[in-house]
Parts: structure tokens; sequence; C-alpha cells
């Protein structure tokens, strides 16, 4: 999507205040929340990579607070601007593994990025600042490396840092890769090419497309089978919103269920006749492979069921599915009639 008709900076608050989020593509600006990271209290890995603490042994965990440290180094995983203490571990594997490297139980706006056998800065070897797939974090935006290889025979620097000049509390779990993730959806394809850099969403971007586009629902219980993903247009970084048109009749619960390759964002969007100011009804966020639904009794109106990834997490390459089933849309109520139509004839009348 070269050029987004609404950029809404997507508010993120602790568990006892509202959540607010757009349905917008652009990766907005991140606002910390952290409010109280914690007093120094001398537990923490190296200050350096020359002095990093040694890891002899997985699976592992170790806590600690990053404010009596200083800001020694910094990776853009994609945010820029961190000036946040750091302190480092290390860990030389005997055999070729694949690990998962946590911060989602810590206290504060974290990230997490590894270096292999010497520091390369501007070129890390893996790296995360904000993992929306952490289940029940004590605060937003803590990160969380779900997969990386390790080879025998070099040596892996670990760095936990903070996003903007936050520290506190952390909690680094290091274990096994989870296991992978892979979708089987058996319904409609969805028919958009795989997105990539500099792409153009000219299928189903809805309001996040010039001009608008959709795909349109067939009443009844169906399934699609979609995909979503992160690219970069020019300096920006955006993600695939696949958006998909429906006419309630009001007054019966309609029910979607997704389960993803990665972690999802969907939901009801409203204000998409005219997509002046297009805002969620309602929404939910799901883990990968975790099946969620959202069930709602909406009005009668014009409204987009939106799925797309739940942040701009690069990991969240173009191509990863997922399945969309929507359950109760038993009556078209657009003032338009509609013929019955197959997916792929219906869909070619909005493109």
């Amino acid at each position: 999507m070269k050029v987004a008709t609404f950029v809404i900076i997507a508010l993120f608050a602790l568990s006892s205040l509202a959540l607010a989020v757009s349905p917008s593509n652009v990766m907005p600006v991140k606002e910390s929340q952290i409010t109280d990271p914690g007093e120094p209290d001398g537990r923490e890995g190296g200050e350096t990579i020359e002095t990093a603490w040694m890891i002899y042994s997985l699976p592992f965990s170790d806590t600690g607070n990053t404010c009596d440290n200083i800001d020694n180094y910094d990776e853009v995983c994609p945010y820029t601007g961190s000036t946040s203490p750091d302190v480092v571990y290390a860990y030389e594997p005997p055999e070729d593994m694949c690990v998962s490297i946590s911060l989602c139980n810590s206290f504060y706006d974290t990230k997490v990025y590894v270096y292999e056998d010497v520091w390369t800065p501007g070129y890390y070897y893996a790296c995360n600042d904000d993992n929306s797939n952490c289940v029940d974090p004590p605060v937003s935006f803590t990160s969380w490396i779900e997969e990386v290889n390790l080879f025998a025979g070099h040596v892996y620097y670990i760095v936990v840092d903070g996003y903007y000049g936050a520290c506190g509390d952390y909690v680094l779990e290091i274990g096994d890769c989870p296991p992978p993730c892979d979708i089987i959806c058996v319904g409609l394809p969805e028919g958009e090419p795989t997105c990539y850099d500099d792409y153009e969403d000219v299928f189903n971007g809805g309001c996040n497309s010039v001009p608008p586009v959709f795909s349109i629902m067939p009443v009844g219980d169906v399934t699609v089978c979609g995909e979503s993903g992160v690219y970069a247009y020019g300096t920006s970084t955006y993600r695939d919103t696949d958006w998909y048109k429906i006419y309630p009749c009001g007054g019966v619960p309609i029910s979607i269920t997704v389960e993803a390759e990665f972690g999802v964002l969907f939901g009801f969007v409203t204000g998409i006749e005219d997509c002046l100011a297009p805002a969620f009804y309602s929404y939910t966020t799901a883990g990968e492979c975790v099946p969620t639904t959202l069930t709602e009794y909406l009005p009668y109106g014009a409204f987009a069921i939106f799925v797309s990834t739940s942040s701009w997490d690069p990991a969240y390459t173009c191509g990863l599915e997922y399945s969309l089933t929507v359950e109760g849309y038993t009556e078209h109520c657009d003032p338009t009639a509609v013929e019955d139509k197959t997916w792929t004839t219906i869909k070619s009348l909005y493109r």
C-alpha cells in the first residue's frame, strides 16, 4: 500500500486502561507506557560483550534490572531512537540448535537482540522489539525472539535492552523453539497476490487503498483462506491488511474465527462507506496458531471484517497464511440488491 487514506497512531495502555487500535497498515509512532521501571538492585548480566554473563546450559532463566547500567548498544528492529541501558549474556552452543529467547515477562518496554561472535553494529543476528504473541505480559511492548538458529563453534551475545530510554526489571528465558505453526485451511481462496516490498494493495486493502477496495463476504457460513505479512515501502513499514465487506441486517450474532501463522489482529470495522474515519467497532488479537473467535450483534449497516498482523514485526514475512471463518451472516441487507454469485465473481465487482 503506497498511500494510506488515514493514519491513526495506535495507542496502547496497560490492562487497567482502555486499548485503542487503528486498522491502518502503516507502522505508527511507538509510545512507551513505562511509568515505574523499578529501582536498581544490582542483579543483571554483563555490562558489555567483553564482560558478558556466560550461559553454560539450556534451558536458562535469569532476572535482573538494567536501570543502573549504561547504554552500550542499540539495534533498529524496527524502531529507532533508543538510548536505554543494556546488559549482555553469552552462549556457545555445543551443537546446532533452535532456541527461543524471551523477555515476555519483563516489567518495562524491552528489546532483545543477538550478535554472532563479534559486535556488528547495524547488522544483528536476530532481534525483536515488540512481540504481540507474548501471553499475558505484565506490561505492553515486551520482546520475544521466537525462533533463532544457533550453530556449534560460534558464540552468541544476547543483549537485553529497552526502547527509547526505558529500563527496569527483566526476566530472560531461553529454551527450545516452539513447535512450528502451519495453518491447513480448507475454504475459499482470498485470491490476493502475495505482498512484497513496495507492494501496492489494489485488491482488498479496504480504506488503506486509494481508491478504497474491498472483498465482498458471501452470505452463509464461509471459510476464507488468506495471507498477510509485513513489507517495506520506501522508508516506511507496512502490513498487508485484508478487508471483507458485509451488510448485516441487525439483531443476530455474527461470529468470526481466525487462526493464523502470525500474531493476528482482527475485528469489525465501521465508517467504511466514505473511509473518512474508519475505526474498530470491536476487535481482538491472537497468537500464532491460536484459533480465536469474536462475536458481535452488529446493527444494520455497512461493516468490514478486518484481518492483518497484530504488529509491524519484520519476522512476519509476506505469504503467511490464515483462515477466516464467518458464521451467522445469514442475510445481506445492502440497499442495492446483489445476486447470488461465486466468490470470484463477487470479488471482481469490487476490484
